[in-house]
Formats: C-alpha cells, structure tokens, sequence
C-alpha cells in the first residue's frame, strides 16, 4: 500500500470524528466564530502532525511536506465535516451544549406569584 493514501485516509477519518465528537467538546458555543477558526487549526496542526508521525509519514526529518498535507488534509474535513454533516443533523451542537458550562437562568418572577 501506498503510505501517501495511508495518511490520507487517516487525515479524512480524524478529521471527520474530531468534527463530529471532538472538537465540540472542547468550543464553546458563545465563542467568536474567529476563536472557534483558531481553535479548529491549532487541533488540526496537532492532530495532522501526529498522524503524519504515527503512520510512518515521516521517513526523513526533511519530509516536512508529509506534515504539512496532513495537516490541512485534516483541517479540510473537519471543516467539511462540521458545516456538511455535524452541524446540520444536530450532533456537534448538542455536544456543544452538552459540554458547556451552564448558567443559573434568572428566576422567574410570575411563577412566584401563583
């Protein structure tokens, strides 16, 4: 097998779980749409260089375009994957919601009175 498509197939399966479960659990839905864009590309930088390492992308310290492919491979569908699929049916912002802090809401004053 070619290890090229290895690390493609990889970078698409991460991308699309990291989307769908993973990244909602770490952004938070009051976040600016630029922090939740910061967020979803440091992941990806991290997780693309990590998969690039752990399927043997790297057989020379000077294949850095190895990293960088699986890097915005993995960037590509999580954004694919969150605006196509997690966010449409439901998923990522339940997680989202699921995962946030909660405020107290405020109490209601005609309930009292009854």
């Amino acid at each position: 097998m070619d290890p090229s498509s290895d690390l493609m197939m990889w970078n698409l399966i991460i991308g699309f779980l990291s989307a769908t479960f993973v990244l909602p659990i770490i952004q938070q839905p009051r976040w600016s749409d630029a922090k939740r864009a910061a967020t979803t590309f440091a992941y990806s930088v991290i997780v693309g260089l990590g998969t690039a390492f752990f399927t043997g992308a790297f057989a020379h310290l000077d294949d850095v375009r190895a990293g960088i492919t699986s890097v915005l491979a993995t960037l590509v569908a999580a954004i694919a994957s969150y605006r196509g699929f997690a966010k449409p049916v439901g998923v990522a912002p339940a997680i989202e919601a699921a995962t946030s802090p909660h405020r107290t809401p405020p109490a209601d004053p005609v309930a009292g009175q009854f």
